[in-house]
């Protein structure tokens, strides 16, 4: 915690343009979520701030609870002020889309980076070495788009969720970010409705793809008349049969049940492993969408 309070203090915050509301905004939202005016006594947040991650945790302290609790509420912070540098970034970004800017930043030999350009050169390896940090503690957890997630799986991380935060961070897809988020959130603390909010963001998906190959009828109903628009031979097959089943399949058999009410019926009930995979199935679909536009 102290080494990533310190990537903030010393690489981040010395470049932003605003440094009061890189740490004023997230000790609002986290003293409000727990009750409290403020998260200490120092005279400002970027005080308060940098001393609650540095605190060390003290059982006989009844203010830190239990050590899960005194943990969580750190990493929160921590994925509070990284999403805050974010978005002062995104502000800042041509059309709010910093992935392009960035992109650009990095083929750019002149003329030398502006101030805020700087903050952002800071910012994006603030975030590589918060990574790295989990990694070499032995922490299961990476930074992506505003989102602390669990890393269970090495290789689902690296073929799936990186190549998808990255396809993802285009302002266009907000909804798709915002689902998958909620996904992973509700995945990771046992919340009913994570498979349903995955399958949300494929729709998402599946629209805008619509809506970019000019394919949109304006009759759609559903999600199956959208992954009709995309396999239709007549207008030149964006995927396959094969594809289009299963993608079906997944409305039908999994986000429909879930999204209805069951009447008589056993309401449908998925596993930890279940819902762990419609949410990983899902990324990999928008990513797989995603890739192949033209």
């Amino acid at each position: 915690m102290r080494q990533a309070a310190l990537v903030l203090f010393d690489d981040i915050a010395l470049k932003m343009p605003n440094r009061t509301r890189l740490f004023e905004i997230p000790e609002k939202r986290l003293a409000r979520e727990i009750g409290a005016m403020a998260l200490g006594r120092r005279p400002t947040p970027e005080q308060r701030t940098m001393e609650f991650l540095g605190e060390s945790y003290d059982v006989w302290n009844d203010a830190h609870g239990d050590p899960d609790r005194f943990i969580k509420l750190r990493l929160s912070l921590l994925e509070l002020l990284f999403r805050e540098a974010e978005a002062m970034l995104r502000e800042c970004a041509p059309k709010n889309d910093v992935a392009s800017w960035w992109a650009l930043l990095q083929k750019r030999t002149s003329p030398p980076k502006n101030a805020v350009e700087d903050a952002l050169q800071a910012t994006i390896g603030g975030i590589a070495e918060l990574n790295d940090r989990f990694k070499e503690a032995g922490l299961p957890f990476e930074y992506h788009n505003g989102l602390i997630q669990r890393i269970d799986d090495e290789i689902t991380t690296n073929e799936i969720e990186r190549p998808f935060w990255a396809l993802v961070s285009d302002p266009k897809y907000s909804n798709v970010d915002s689902d998958i988020k909620e996904a992973l959130d509700r995945r990771d603390s046992g919340k009913p409705d994570a498979a349903f909010h995955a399958l949300k963001a494929v729709e998402s998906v599946l629209k805008i793809l619509c809506d970019d190959l000019g394919r949109t009828r304006g009759t759609e109903r559903g999600a199956a008349d959208f992954v009709d628009n995309l396999v239709s031979l007549k207008l030149g097959r964006y995927i396959e049969t094969w594809e289009a089943d299963a993608l079906k399949s997944l409305f039908r058999d999994i986000r429909n049940p879930l999204g209805h009410g069951s009447g008589n019926a056993q309401p449908l009930a998925l596993s930890s492993e279940q819902t762990t995979w419609v949410v990983e199935s899902a990324m990999s679909w928008i990513k797989s969408l995603l890739r192949r536009k033209p």
